[in-house]
């Protein structure tokens, strides 16, 4: 069972079941470096220094407070924190139904695998998850975590539910993108979609590693064994003078590339084949005479037959 992150109710109309919510990404497998003391080796601590005083505060002395004026706060404590309770600190109320297409990547923020809490609440679970995904349709919701109100975004994921966190209209920028230089050359964009065509394949993410999460310990691991890591000079690419020959010499690329993986995988064979197939195919010259031939033979045996008969 995952860990919940944070429990409470799911809710559409007058319907509800309860669940709870786990991250669905994790950041555990990362390297983390710590700070030392360069001198003496020791990890270092981070301590609170009051701003005035310059003393040391200790962790159970510190409290919470909104500075109103200029160094003037008023203070709030842990109970009247937890105290501070909204509809959506324990109720996630599906109160929109959108297209999925409707919302744009760009607000999506944090995935939470959502799960139903008891085997009582399976039943209703079921049901909104295979009702939106019948629909073909997502949730617009509100949930708080971490002292913050968020919109959310829930969809059907198998046989549960994926809710992303949304950020808010505040927190996304306007692109500020340029359409200058007027006409794409259509000559370019043909060869720009040869290449990305080639190129197309199934999104795997297994396939993907951290290279420098790989470097970073390769570098620890070397240390450790006293073995120094070379240092590597990432060369930048050459600019591009000319854009339609720089686009026709990466086709040529690709095209090699694409040969020499065919010939890797024995797909070189069976195109050497179908080549020598389809040569086979060709019209071959006399032939369609010889066939005529053969077949205007025996109509002529038939007709001398049928003269000897009369």
């Amino acid at each position: 069972m995952p860990r919940a992150s944070w429990n409470g109710f799911l809710k559409l109309s007058l319907v509800s079941c309860p669940i709870y919510l786990s991250p669905a990404t994790t950041e555990s497998k990362r390297i983390r470096l710590n700070q030392l003391n360069a001198a003496t080796g020791n990890r270092l601590k981070q301590q609170l220094i009051d701003s005035e005083t310059g003393e040391v505060v200790e962790r159970d002395q510190v409290a919470k407070g909104y500075e109103f004026e200029r160094g003037r706060y008023v203070t709030v404590d842990d109970e009247e924190l937890k105290a501070l309770q909204i509809e959506s600190s324990k109720i996630i109320d599906l109160s929109q139904f959108v297209d999925r297409s409707a919302v744009d990547p760009v607000y999506l923020d944090a995935p939470y695998y959502v799960y139903p809490d008891g085997a009582i609440a399976t039943e209703t679970f079921r049901v909104i998850g295979e009702a939106m995904a019948a629909k073909d349709l997502v949730a617009i919701g509100r949930v708080t975590i971490t002292s913050r109100e968020r919109l959310v975004l829930i969809e059907p994921r198998g046989a549960g539910l994926l809710m992303w966190t949304l950020h808010s209209t505040d927190e996304v920028r306007t692109a500020e993108f340029d359409k200058g230089g007027g006409e794409v050359d259509s000559d370019m964009l043909a060869i720009a979609e040869t290449i990305m065509e080639r190129r197309r394949s199934d999104f795997d993410p297994a396939t993907f590693r951290d290279r420098y999460q790989d470097a970073l310990r390769e570098l620890v691991d070397g240390k450790l064994k006293g073995v120094a890591r070379p240092a590597q000079e990432i060369a930048e690419p050459p600019k591009v003078i000319n854009l339609m020959d720089a686009l026709k010499r990466s086709l040529a690329q690709e095209s090699g590339a694409e040969t020499v993986t065919a010939a890797k995988t024995g797909r070189g064979k069976v195109a050497a084949q179908e080549r020598r197939q389809a040569a086979l195919l060709l019209p071959v010259s006399g032939g369609r005479k010889r066939r005529e031939a053969a077949t205007e033979k025996p109509a002529a045996s038939a007709t001398a037959r049928s003269r000897k008969k009369a």
